[in-house]
């Protein structure tokens, strides 16, 4: 009886899975079948250009590798995405295709409970969106610089070189600078506002050149200092020499506010230290790192959920139970993630991202109990 339990759970585990593949598989197909329509002079044109720097011998080999190039990292992030909803779809369709052979009903006739498919499929979603932990932690990060790459850098390497505007730092200080290249850290035509309490300039920095020191400092060359004198616009003192300029402003933390969508693909680490930067957004931060938590539970209970729709003792029609469970898991997964990014004033980041679990855990669960087997 236990031998046969347990081929009965490989069974169901392997079939869920599979569905989860090919549905994931054609969702990613059909999104980077949209981009490619309509982006495909951009893909042509990087295509050209690699073939005349003679990296690929004809454009047709090129333009395919510039599709793989461009939206083959894109596999993990879509992942991110799409793991929740195409759980649910592949759940549907494993119990769909089960009824439909009568496999739910030998189940019943020798004894097994309704309740124990669903807990094989609930166990392989949690596998599921074990590796999108896994995946937005460790895989996602590293992927990160690719991914932010936009179409007009298609075959290119990933570059890390970027004006940086004026940004304020913790200490309320304008901090500015013709080209970061993030990767060396070094700066070129650095130029720093410090200001007092009432936000006027009273010291300009600047250098033509300055090196980010890991302990927290840029190591300004030839760098000159410029004080004020009385609030006077025009009283300023004699140039002195700076060697040093200390500020929270890293290249990573300049590479971050420059792409601030960056913050989602960090890992919850990387979030961790810069919420300790008081010059970021670290509301927005909390509500990131708190959504990934709310998201995991959201994905489950909503499969919880909408499982009693194809659970039932005798066959049923499979359109109606399919519009029944798209009707509750569709609305119920968009209007929890609208509610985890919700910003509230006064309200914990934290509670809004955990509320839609908090909601769904009794609601489901009783689902779930309420199932006649």
């Amino acid at each position: 009886m236990i031998q046969s339990m347990i081929l009965i759970d490989r069974h169901i585990a392997f079939r869920f899975l599979v569905n989860f593949l090919t549905l994931f598989c054609l969702i990613f197909i059909f999104i980077v079948s949209v981009d490619v329509v309509l982006q495909f002079d951009s893909f042509v044109e990087a295509a050209s250009l690699a073939v005349e720097q003679e990296r690929f011998s004809s454009t047709t080999v090129a333009t395919l590798m510039a599709i793989l190039d461009f939206h083959g990292p894109r596999v993990f992030q879509s992942y991110s995405f799409l793991v929740g909803l195409v759980s649910v779809a592949a759940a549907g369709f494993t119990l769909s295709q089960m009824q439909r052979s009568r496999e739910l009903v030998a189940m019943l006739a020798a004894g097994i409970p309704l309740q124990r498919v669903a807990v094989t499929i609930f166990l392989m979603a949690c596998l599921l969106n074990g590796l999108q932990v896994f995946n937005q932690e460790f895989i996602v990060p590293r992927l990160a610089p690719v991914l932010l790459r936009e179409h007009a850098q298609i075959l290119s390497k990933t570059s890390t070189e970027f004006p940086v505007v004026m940004t304020r730092d913790a200490s309320d200080n304008l901090f500015s600078g013709r080209v970061l290249d993030a990767d060396r850290g070094v700066i070129e035509d650095i130029l720093v506002l410090t200001r007092d309490e009432d936000g006027t300039a009273e010291r300009r920095i600047s250098a033509p050149r300055a090196v980010w020191n890991a302990e927290g400092y840029w190591v300004l060359e030839s760098g000159i200092a410029i004080d004020r004198v009385g609030r006077d616009e025009g009283s300023m003192q004699s140039q002195q020499v700076i060697e040093r300029f200390e500020t929270d402003l890293s290249p990573h933390s300049l590479m971050v506010r420059r792409d601030q969508e960056r913050a989602q693909m960090l890992s919850t680490r990387q979030i961790g230290v810069l919420r300790d930067d008081a010059a970021t957004t670290s509301g927005r931060l909390a509500r990131i790192m708190w959504t990934r938590i709310g998201g995991v539970g959201v994905n489950l209970l909503v499969l919880l959920l909408i499982l009693p729709n194809f659970l039932c003792r005798l066959p049923g029609p499979l359109l109606l139970q399919s519009v029944k469970c798209a009707a509750i898991g569709v609305p119920v997964l968009m209007l929890s993630v609208l509610v985890m990014l919700l910003p509230v004033a006064g309200v914990s980041p934290a509670l809004m991202a955990l509320l839609p679990t908090a909601i769904l855990i009794p609601i489901s669960f009783w689902r779930l109990a309420a199932l006649k087997s």
